[in-house]
């Protein structure tokens, strides 16, 4: 990861005492080394297909609006990054890392690689044979544990890691260490290596599979790059000889659109793309609004060009995805931006839910003295990953997500995916990302001492507040516990998006660290409130004869502003976002998660849940299918706060510029291992069919039979200070 660019002047004004240090409210977090005999009583592999592939290649639903597999049966992916752990993994340890997925829900995996040659005496059409090894080997490992695989093969960042771009290459104006952001959108020579690239790792047999990419199953999408686009901040960091080269294919494009005209020059000098955030103005002589339909117009020909090339030249028979990246403006160029990647059949973003972290290495690393917010989405529920609008006739995937690290309320984030994922019909969510082959046991970057300590890995998902949070709420993904439903349904004209005209809803930004160099809110306002999101699913199509939105429910009746409450249209979901309480309720999954202490009890259609924790998220799902009420095999998912041995941070505030936000500045950040808050609360549920309470450890095996009290048609369990994963059974 790039380091962080250089914020605002920081300053600390300390606002109290140091913040709780653990003590025997906490206990020790810990991942067996040596598993027990048998299997894990939470062992979700049996989702999974035998081997990837195995009922043919993913393919779209009859609307197109979601996957199903070879055989028509609708199938919805739990994912995660970490595809590119194969360079460091050897073929065990990889292995192992499927076997763990599989294990705790994962049905797909994101390979985010780098196939193009690196560094001197290299041609642009060369290839990185190594790279394209470590995905035939991961793709064949997680085939075999049932996982399937997404492809994205080149990433423009990449020129910092390294310098591999030569001048040998011909890419006017690069070399060595530049980023090549929006080249491969002008450049026909950068596209010509490109092509050359994944012709080779597609084309070629697989020397662990013996089967070439093009005709293997267990590749679910092919993504033709990560994270690039004409209107996002970076084309303004293009070096002078592309602009030049952009310049003159604008000239031609207006030449070809208007014919001769005086003030088309043979090279247009291009608008900053600033300009492209504000308002139309209706005297503007810039050509602007022409300048952002030929940007438009030449990324759709790209994508539309690699779909064909792809699928014409290559042969590959897998579903396809442009980009997956935001805008400068997500009210009036996202749209746009989602048209220019429909073309192919997949849809993607990338989007975070920020923890608000400040500091020198932010965008990599958590050191000692940085600051952060200490955000919970229930609390700010327009940032969170899930409010997306899809659009209309293509499946939807968010390719890099999480709750990142300082963030002390991640386990929140599972079960928020989850449940408003299956709302709004989300096909498939990545988690950025693994760093270890089950839970990480040393998530330092131990080669820096920064003030006696090691900086944590920002990026890991490998926490017990993350992927320990995985087994219950793939259960509510994969299996469909949640009812799917829209809430809008919004068309828009070609005329108003390349007018930049405020859509009546659009997605908030989220912020990337190391992508995004403008950090203020941004100022419009559509007709719909972004909590709109949370009451079901938000589509768009984009061949509307005029802008037009349709309601499926009285959002008035949903949003209620005055106690600060938001209720999906299914009744399922309900959010406090003032207290900070979100409560799932359906007939084969319960839950409840944030500040619990703030209401204590928790009455969910047969299922009684009481805590006084100030945090906690609590679950209860059917392992059989069979609603709770009749379940004979339930899990029961519990996780706190957690935290490194030893963490300490201190409240403070952090001023920039005239902008003040109450936070924590990092002290120390501790040692392994993990230390989790401490479970205060029970549960009690209608029940003539559970018996008995085994309480399992981190990897699904039993440690301890706990005390059920049985009652008249309910059963009664107080939970364990330690409680992480509890099987109720027949």
């Amino acid at each position: 990861m790039k380091k962080a660019a250089c914020f605002a002047v920081l300053f600390f004004t300390l606002l109290g005492a140091k913040a709780q240090v653990p003590d025997k409210s906490w206990w020790t977090f810990s991942y067996p080394s040596s598993k027990s005999a048998g299997k894990s009583l939470i062992d979700l592999r049996y989702l999974n297909e035998h081997f990837a592939g195995q009922n043919g290649f993913i393919q779209l639903s009859r609307d197109g609006n979601s996957f199903v597999n070879g055989t028509g049966k609708a199938i919805r992916f739990w994912g995660c990054n970490g595809g590119s752990l194969a360079g460091g993994f050897d073929d065990k340890k990889l292995d192992s890392l499927a076997r763990f997925l599989a294990k705790m829900g994962v049905n797909i995996i994101r390979y985010h690689a780098a196939i193009n040659p690196h560094g001197k005496n290299t041609k642009v059409t060369d290839v990185d044979i190594t790279e394209a090894r470590n995905i035939w080997r991961c793709v064949a490992a997680m085939k075999k544990q049932g996982i399937y695989t997404v492809i994205s093969p080149f990433w423009p960042a990449n020129g910092h890691m390294g310098g591999w771009i030569p001048k040998e290459w011909g890419i006017d104006g690069y070399s060595g260490k530049d980023d090549l952001w929006a080249v491969l959108f002008f450049s026909d020579r950068l596209k010509e290596g490109y092509k050359a690239w994944v012709k080779y790792l597609y084309t070629t047999a697989n020397p662990y599979t013996k089967v070439a990419l093009k005709d293997e199953p267990a590749v679910a999408v092919i993504q033709v790059e990560n994270e690039d686009s004409p209107f996002f901040w970076t084309m303004n960091n293009i070096k002078p000889a592309l602009a030049k080269t952009i310049g003159a294919q604008f000239s031609k494009w207006l030449k070809d659109k208007y014919g001769p005209q005086p003030d088309i020059k043979d090279t247009m000098t291009l608008q900053p793309i600033y300009n492209m955030t504000l308002p139309p103005r209706g005297d503007d002589k810039s050509r602007l609004h022409d300048q952002v339909e030929f940007y438009a117009v030449r990324q759709r020909s790209f994508y539309d060009e690699m779909v064909r090339y792809y699928r014409d030249t290559l042969g590959c028979r897998q579903l396809i995805n442009g980009n997956n990246w935001h805008t400068a403006s997500q009210s009036r160029l996202l749209d746009l931006e989602r048209w220019t990647n429909s073309g192919a059949e997949v849809i993607a973003v990338n989007k975070y839910f920020d923890p608000q972290h400040k500091g020198p290495n932010a965008g990599w690393r958590v050191d000692p003295g940085d600051f952060y917010g200490a955000p919970s989405a229930l609390k700010n529920p327009a940032d969170l990953p899930t409010n997306i609008k899809h659009v209309a006739g293509h499946p939807m995937m968010v390719t890099e997500s999480g709750w990142n690290l300082p963030n002390k309320y991640q386990t929140e984030g599972a079960l928020l995916v989850a449940a408003y994922g299956g709302l709004t019909g989300l096909d498939a969510f990545f988690w950025f990302t693994p760093t270890a082959t089950d839970f990480s046991q040393q998530p330092y970057f131990t080669f820096l001492n920064i003030q006696g300590q090691h900086p944590l890995n920002r990026w890991s998902t490998s926490t017990p507040g993350e992927i320990g949070m995985f087994p219950a709420n793939a259960l509510i993904q994969r299996l469909g516990y949640v009812k799917e439903a829209n809430a809008v349904q919004e068309q828009r004209t070609m005329k108003s998006m390349l007018n930049r005209d405020v859509p009546a809803i659009f997605e908030e930004q989220s912020f990337d660290p190391n992508r995004d160099f403008i950090t203020t809110n941004n100022k419009d306002r559509g007709q719909l409130s972004p909590l709109t999101f949370l009451t079901g699913g938000v589509t768009a199509g984009y061949a509307g004869k005029s802008d037009a939105v349709k309601l499926a429910a009285n959002l008035k009746q949903l949003i209620n502003l005055k106690e600060s409450t938001v209720t999906s249209v299914t009744n399922e979901e309900q959010l406090d976002y003032k207290k900070g309480i979100f409560i799932l309720n359906t007939p084969r999954a319960k839950a409840v998660a944030g500040f619990l202490n703030t209401r204590r009890l928790f009455s969910l259609n047969g299922v009684t849940i009481q805590s006084t924790n100030e945090y906690a998220t609590i679950e209860l799902v059917s392992m059989d299918g069979l609603s709770i009420d009749r379940s004979k095999k339930l899990l029961l998912q519990v996780g706190t706060i957690f935290r490194p041995t030893g963490w300490g941070e201190e409240p403070t505030v952090l001023t920039e510029g005239k902008k003040q936000q109450p936070g924590f500045r990092i002290t120390n950040t501790g040692k392994m291992p993990w230390l989790g808050m401490s479970a205060v609360g029970s549960i009690i549920l209608k029940s003539k069919s559970i018996k008995k309470a085994v309480q399992l450890d981190a990897a699904g095996y039993p440690v301890r039979s706990l005390d059920l009290q049985l009652l008249a048609g309910s059963v009664s369990l107080k939970l364990p200070a330690d409680a992480y994963y509890i099987l109720l059974e027949n």
